[in-house]
């Protein structure tokens, strides 16, 4: 009997598939929606593996306004790239083979929408769209036309990003939900609208969105799972995460400060206990690619999708939409309240 709990603390490609030795031959030909010379996601995750690899060359921007793509291609020096004030000229331009879409989700739906029509590769950053509906007709859209698509997997609110993100590894390794029974709450009813210096703009703010989740349930391994989230500190340093997988030989602890796996953190522990034995060892974890944290992640997913593979995919994403769906499902079918919600179980399997 296997079993696995993961306690937290507060990426999709469409394929069309090419000749891959003409793919090796000639960069991939990217072009970036929402490169911000304020920095943002784009700059921090996605520019320092595309910049440094020759698998792939920047040759368009496109932002709110021609000029912002100008601003943005003359201070990251990107020679090859020509700016686009609208997404329908990027598309329809033939340097450009692959479209990352970096913005927020909201805005999603509209623009990946014209690129998969015309027929080009995208990279999504999660969520895949705002809903299940949307996701669900965009990669129905991307199958249908047989463009080579990759969800990203990186957020807008604690539930839908970041219990998104930190689940993406259970499934991975252990298999995907098929029940879920959910329990969400608010636990820190005002919050404080402050600037990145720290100042309070305005404060007791009401706050609606839930900021407590539990879930339990079982996958289709037949794992039983067992997870928790929740706002503020963690107890210690390095324990932002804590998951264990608990066997009946043994027991797995990996631990770090950041709850974003996808992410990274420097102070990565994984330790393995021996029942038996009654040891505790230290597993030697693999080197990463050479880039800052934040870019690993979207490294090798780059890489994967240079060499013809795509992991994470749209059906991936459409599927974590579900899950969310499920989750937020089970727990209002209780009714909702200051106290936090009835769990009550939802077969995932039905939807």
């Amino acid at each position: 009997m296997t079993s696995t709990i993961l306690r937290v603390l507060p990426t999709q490609l469409v394929i069309a598939s090419e000749d891959e030795k003409e793919r090796n031959m000639n960069p991939i030909r990217v072009g970036i929606i929402g490169l911000s010379t304020g920095g943002g996601w784009a700059a921090m995750a996605h520019l320092p593996y595309l910049q440094k690899s020759t698998k792939y060359n920047i040759t368009g921007v496109c932002n709110s306004s021609g000029e912002k793509g100008k601003e943005a291609i003359d201070q990251y020096g990107l020679k090859s790239a020509k700016a686009f004030d609208n997404i329908k000229s990027m598309c329809a331009s033939q340097e450009i083979d692959l479209v990352v879409c970096a913005v927020a989700v909201f805005s999603h739906y509209e623009l990946i929408k014209p690129v998969i029509e015309a027929g080009k590769d995208v990279y999504v950053e999660w969520p895949l769209c705002a809903t299940a509906e949307q996701a669900e007709e965009i990669q129905q859209l991307a199958q249908n036309k047989g463009d080579r698509a990759i969800e990203g997997a990186s957020g807008q609110v604690m539930l839908s990003i970041y219990v998104g993100h930190t689940f993406e590894p259970l499934t991975r390794l252990m298999g995907q939900p098929s029940q879920v029974s959910a329990q969400l709450m608010t636990t820190w009813p005002e919050v404080n609208i402050i600037t990145p210096d720290n100042v309070i703009l305005e404060s007791g703010i009401e706050k609606t969105a839930d900021d407590y989740v539990t879930l339990q349930g079982t996958l289709t391994s037949g794992v039983k799972y067992l997870y928790s989230m929740r706002g503020g500190d963690a107890f210690d340093e390095g324990e932002g995460l804590v998951w264990d997988i608990i066997g009946d030989k043994g027991q797995i602890r990996l631990t770090g400060s950041s709850i974003m796996l996808n992410l990274g953190a420097p102070d990565y522990k994984i330790r393995v206990k021996d029942y038996k034995s009654g040891r505790i060892e230290a597993a030697k974890l693999h080197d990463s690619l050479d880039l800052p944290l934040a870019a690993q992640n979207i490294g090798s997913l780059y890489e994967k999708f240079a060499d013809g593979k795509v992991v994470p995919t749209f059906e991936d994403a459409v599927r974590r939409h579900h899950f969310l769906d499920a989750m937020f499902l089970s727990a209002s079918k209780g009714g909702h309240s200051r106290e936090g919600y009835r769990p009550l179980n939802w077969d995932i399997t039905t939807k």
